[in-house]
């Protein structure tokens, strides 16, 4: 088990805890999304990496979580960006009695981000996700983690490259569903 909440688990599917509303519907055009509510802010200010906003999530999440699991995140679309906001909030919640994998995952090459028109099939996250192998993940029980889904293609590959990698199970979260 990865979850205290019994029915998250082996869903085979993304559990996402809330939804994210973007905060432009017209960027150019300055027109704000009248969706955009607090969480999707709390969500944009993870993924600045503000401290606030990694506490926030960490006391919403880590009685969620159960202990001795793996923890690790889907990597930036920057391949230079090796620490992330959702990888500060993983690093917290590995060090209460989880085991820290957080960036077993790297980026080889950078891939545009969705947002900016970029193609995100899963074959892209496939051909650019590295495994570190510094690290070993035979085995381990992982709770794969996500700031935002849009399509879930990258929690899929970086799933599927866990499990080639010889994760035994992979729970994939994200903190919110892009809608």
């Amino acid at each position: 088990m990865v979850f205290i909440n019994e029915s998250w688990n082996n869903t085979g599917e993304i559990v996402v805890y809330s939804n994210y509303h973007k905060y432009w519907l017209d960027k150019e055009g300055k027109i704000k999304n009248p969706l955009f509510d607090v969480y999707s802010g709390k969500i944009l200010d993870l993924k600045e990496g503000k401290p606030s906003a990694i506490h926030y999530f960490y006391k919403l999440l880590d009685a969620e979580i159960c202990k001795d699991i793996t923890v690790c995140a889907v990597p930036s679309s920057d391949s230079a960006r090796l620490s992330s906001g959702i990888g500060m909030l993983a690093e917290m919640l590995a060090r209460n009695e989880r085991v820290d994998k957080v960036y077993f995952l790297r980026r080889s090459t950078d891939i545009n981000k969705l947002a900016s028109g970029g193609r995100r099939d899963r074959q892209v996250h496939m051909h650019s996700i590295v495994t570190v192998q510094e690290m070993e993940i035979t085995g381990d029980i992982v709770l794969l983690m996500d700031d935002v889904t849009t399509t879930g293609n990258s929690l899929y590959a970086c799933k599927e490259i866990l499990m080639q990698a010889g994760a035994e199970h992979v729970e994939m979260f994200a903190l919110g569903k892009a809608i």
